[in-house]
């Protein structure tokens, strides 16, 4: 990996303070990850995208590396190896979430062939030109199922205990400031920018559905 600590070359000093702090959360957001699961034995991170989520920081880890600088490569890099632990978690605890008897039988060979897929699937996509050198298109291609799972597993999770809205600010600030970023980066790709907003939009519905169900939670609390 021998890049500048940033590059001021390529990239604008605007979007790089917007990608830096995005990945920045995102690591804290999986630190934050990491501690709710060592407390609830519980996986917020949705099964079925978990895989797809290791997978590409795989990629972006130790075989490409974004090109904005050592510092950001540093960072897919501490996501990567905070997801290591929360990808295990997810084989270990995955099936609490909701899903049917036949799903939980081959739930962890699923979740393996799920990370082999996405492994090769972020390898060629990048490979063959059609991502950005900092993998933005596959990037928020897999941003935008999760940031949908996320919303199909609290609706369908009776417990809202289960679920931390500081981890979900956390995520949706990295992905959000991360996308301003796009928009300095690539001011002509409106693919990877519409994916962006659309994740903002996901995100931001899943943290006002935690906040209505976390209000209901206290009420029937507090009447208790």
């Amino acid at each position: 990996m021998n890049q500048a600590l940033i590059n001021f070359e390529d990239y604008s000093l605007p979007g790089l303070i917007f990608n830096g702090v995005g990945c920045l959360f995102w690591v804290v957001a999986y630190a934050i990850l990491v501690w709710e699961i060592r407390k609830k034995k519980f996986v917020e991170m949705p099964a079925y995208v978990a895989g797809a989520n290791i997978g590409w920081e795989f990629v972006w880890s130790w075989i490409y590396h974004p090109n904005t600088g050592l510092l950001f490569a540093l960072s897919y890099q501490a996501a990567f190896l905070l997801d290591c632990f929360i990808f295990y978690s997810v084989l270990r605890y995955g099936t609490k979430q909701p899903m049917n008897a036949e799903t939980k039988k081959h739930f962890a060979l699923f979740c393996i062939i799920n990370f082999i897929f996405w492994i090769f699937f972020s390898y060629f996509y990048r490979n063959e030109g059609f991502d950005t050198l900092i993998g933005a298109n596959s990037g928020y291609i897999i941003n935008v199922i999760l940031s949908l799972q996320c919303v199909f597993l609290l609706m369908q999770t009776k417990d809202t205990g289960q679920f931390s809205m500081v981890l979900a600010w956390a995520r949706t600030l990295g992905t959000g400031l991360i996308t301003v970023s796009m928009f300095f980066f690539y001011p002509e790709n409106h693919f990877v920018q519409f994916l962006g907003i659309s994740c903002f939009l996901l995100d931001s519905t899943f943290i006002y559905v935690l906040w209505k169900r976390h209000g209901a939670l206290f009420g029937t609390l507090s009447k208790a």
